[in-house]
C-alpha cells in the first residue's frame, strides 16, 4: 500500500491505482470490479485533460514570457546591426499576444475539466451508493461536462 501514495501523482493517477488495489482483482466481485471500471474511465478522460492542459500551460508561460520580451527583441537585434522586419511588425507582436490569451485560456478550459473529472473519481471511490445509481450520476455529469459551448443554447436563452 505505501507504493500507493507518492506526491509525484496526480491526483487521477492516485485515485485510480487506488480503485485497482482496492477492487480491481476478480475475487472482490462484479460490484467492485464495476466500480474500478467506472474511476478508471475517469481517470482515461482526466489524464487526457492533464495533458492537454500542460502542454497548453508551457505553452502560455513561453507566449507570455514573448510578450513581455517582445519590445525589447527589436531595439536589441537593431543594436546588433540586424534589422528584421518582422520583430518591429506590431502584427507579429500582436499575434504573439493573441496566442498568449489563447493559450492561457485552453490550459483554464481543459485544467477545469481535469478538475471535474477528478472530482468525479473521488465521488466514485469515497461513495457508499450502489454502482447502478453511481454510474447513471457520472454519465449525467460527464454528459455536462462534455457538452461545451452552444449557439443555440445562448440565442435560446437571449429570446425568453
Amino acid at each position: 500500500m505505501e507504493s500507493l501514495f507518492s506526491p509525484n501523482k496526480t491526483s487521477g493517477r492516485l485515485l485510480a491505482d487506488f480503485a485497482a488495489q482496492a477492487w480491481g482483482a476478480p475475487e472482490q466481485g462484479e460490484e467492485a470490479r464495476k466500480r474500478h471500471l467506472l474511476v478508471y474511465d475517469l481517470y482515461i478522460k482526466a489524464r487526457s485533460y492533464a495533458i492537454i492542459n500542460k502542454i497548453a500551460f508551457w505553452l502560455a508561460v513561453a507566449f507570455g514570457v514573448a510578450v513581455l520580451v517582445w519590445p525589447s527583441v527589436a531595439i536589441v537585434t537593431k543594436d546588433l546591426g540586424v534589422e528584421a522586419q518582422v520583430l518591429e511588425s506590431a502584427i507579429v507582436q500582436t499575434t504573439v499576444t493573441g496566442l498568449a490569451a489563447l493559450t492561457f485560456a485552453v490550459y483554464s478550459h481543459y485544467k477545469k475539466r481535469q478538475m471535474q473529472m477528478e472530482n468525479l473519481m473521488r465521488h466514485a471511490v469515497y461513495s457508499d451508493e450502489p454502482v447502478a445509481d453511481l454510474v447513471e450520476r457520472t454519465l449525467q455529469e460527464m454528459e455536462r461536462i462534455d457538452a461545451g459551448f452552444s449557439f443555440s443554447e445562448v440565442v435560446g436563452k437571449k429570446k425568453e
